[in-house]
């Protein structure tokens, strides 16, 4: 200590400089750091707090993130693609993902009503993997490749394995179904003039067989959605209605085709399923994020 006080005056001018230097820097990094720690923490809120209010004043929020690939995957085989969405009587969540080319293969994943996963199906065939229900305790999705007969499978929700397997009319190529109850499945599909929707049931056999009675075929005229392909992103059932869902926008009307009413959602993300839960709520994903809505 003796030493330091016997240093010329022009020293201490200069450690004092040094140290208001040490501490303006001090200063500038800690802002830096709060600034990029506040950054980080906006865009996790902004992640995990989503509100999205439709046109109908329906207002929905984030329920949770399900599986999204993580950077880098590009094994067609590991990447996931986002696809349908369907829920049980314990709101427990089913989730199908198709692999590669988006045309063959594809996984079911297993939430339960907070998010957390369950169970993983193996890889199976699903098609686009659009097409998935619930109904009475057991999961269908629908097996929808180009060239081939469609198929329905019937799916223990436990075990993500498949149980049973219809043979769908050829006549008929759905891009997504429903189940009204154990023995009658609905389809949709775009009209073969592009101008509106064909619905129609689907009586599952004992056997592999299923039959159509076109007697009960609805036809709804005009298409939903707001992108100029308006792709069927999503088809259920619920609270005595059907819904039929694309880009932007979803439709719904009663089930002998009647008090059809389209429902703008008001966000450009491109949803990806819908469902809707014992209660009536309406449970609807998009991509991007990869984020489960559910109706407050």
């Amino acid at each position: 200590m003796g030493k330091l006080t016997e240093l010329p005056i022009k020293t201490w001018e200069e450690i004092t400089i040094i140290k208001h230097l040490v501490l303006a820097i001090f200063i500038i990094m800690m802002s830096v750091s709060l600034s990029i720690t506040n950054s980080i923490n906006v865009k996790a809120a902004d992640l995990l707090n989503h509100t999205i209010t439709f046109s109908n004043k329906t207002v929905v929020k984030t329920l949770f993130y399900p599986y999204r690939n993580p950077a880098g995957v590009l094994d067609p085989y590991q990447a996931r693609s986002l696809q349908g969405i369907a829920v049980d009587d314990s709101n427990n969540m089913y989730i199908t993902y198709a692999t590669g080319d988006k045309t063959t293969f594809g996984y079911i994943y297993k939430y339960s009503p907070q998010g957390k996963l369950i169970r993983m199906s193996s890889m199976l065939t699903t098609g686009h993997a659009q097409g998935i229900a619930y109904k009475n305790g057991y999961l269908y999705l629908l097996v929808n490749i180009t060239g081939q007969t469609y198929k329905l499978q019937k799916v223990n929700p436990t075990t993500l394995t498949v149980l049973k397997t219809w043979d769908l009319p050829s006549i008929v190529h759905p891009n997504v179904i429903t189940l009204l109850n154990s023995t009658t499945a609905v389809g949709v599909s775009k009209s073969v003039d592009g101008k509106g929707y064909n619905i129609y049931k689907i009586k599952l056999g004992a056997d592999s067989t299923t039959t159509i009675n076109w007697n009960e075929k609805i036809y709804i005229d005009g298409l939903v959605g707001t992108s100029s392909s308006k792709p069927i992103q999503g088809f259920t059932y619920g609270n005595g209605k059907y819904y039929i869902l694309s880009d932007g926008e979803y439709m719904s009307f009663d089930s002998n085709g009647k008090n059809v009413n389209r429902v703008k959602l008001n966000t450009t993300r491109e949803p990806e399923g819908m469902a809707i839960d014992k209660s009536g709520k309406i449970l609807i994903q998009f991509n991007y994020y990869n984020e489960v809505f559910k109706q407050q």
